[in-house]
């Protein structure tokens, strides 16, 4: 009887929740879990609240340290990202269908994926968030691998903000099944402020200025990784807690 009565009164809070956002209610759902598993699962936090805009295109780089980063980034953003996925995983049986409906958009690893692209190309056009890991693949070194320009390529196309991210700890078992399942010591994640990309927006579009914006979004993802000065000085201080971001305007009716 107890249960029944916890569910009803949690699903109750979650319906008026869902109710005073603008969000469609699988976009509400899957952020929602998402910041919770991350938080309890993974005791993922963050660096302040997210600085990415309530509305309209906007693309998010970040580094790639392990499986469960999409989750992470997802649990400190006030909209859904959909992520570039390498094809090898998008095309997983029963797992398709997931992938899609929650807005991956599948590309090659070799960075030369061009309906991959058009398709987040697509996505930006239409006023959505696109994630990308110029890296690539999972590295755990903090160097990290030699980046791929499709970030670039979408910049510099659709003229959509774009914001750093810097993700640190989380699982790095270096398999997919166990990132997820396995919980971790814990994460943090750092989101930057928009880069300015004024003085390449009027350029020939080339190889040259791709790999200049390039190694300007990896500069600005790195800049976000904290010193050791400043990880002992966090030792003593409170960690920000993955939160709600506030919530968008009543939806009409």
């Amino acid at each position: 009887m107890w249960a029944v009565l916890v569910c009803a009164v949690a699903a109750g809070f979650f319906w008026h929740r869902w109710q005073q956002t603008v969000l469609p209610f699988f976009d509400f759902f899957e952020l929602g879990s998402m910041r919770l598993f991350a938080r309890l699962w993974h005791r993922c936090t963050s660096n302040g609240r997210c600085p990415l805009p309530d509305n309209g295109p906007a693309i998010v780089v970040a580094n790639h340290p392990n499986h469960v980063d999409p989750c992470f980034l997802l649990a400190n953003s006030p909209r859904v990202v959909n992520f570039l996925h390498a094809r090898e995983y998008y095309d997983v049986f029963l797992l398709r269908r997931l992938f899609r409906k929650i807005g991956c958009i599948p590309v090659g690893r070799d960075g030369g994926d061009g309906a991959g692209l058009r398709r987040a190309l697509r996505r930006l056009q239409e006023g959505g968030i696109v994630g990308i890991f110029p890296e690539g693949d999972i590295s755990l070194r903090q160097r990290g691998r030699p980046a791929k320009c499709g970030a670039a390529f979408l910049a510099l196309h659709s003229r959509a903000p774009v914001f750093p991210a810097y993700i640190e700890g989380g699982p790095q078992r270096g398999n997919l099944i166990r990132d997820w399942l396995y919980p971790s010591r814990g994460a943090r994640v750092y989101v930057g402020p928009q880069i300015d990309l004024a003085d390449y927006r009027d350029q020939p579009m080339d190889r040259l200025l791709m790999g200049k914006v390039t190694d300007l979004f990896m500069e600005r993802i790195a800049a976000l990784r904290p010193s050791g000065r400043d990880k002992q000085q966090a030792k003593g201080e409170p960690r920000t807690r993955l939160q709600a971001s506030p919530l968008p305007a009543a939806r009409a009716g």
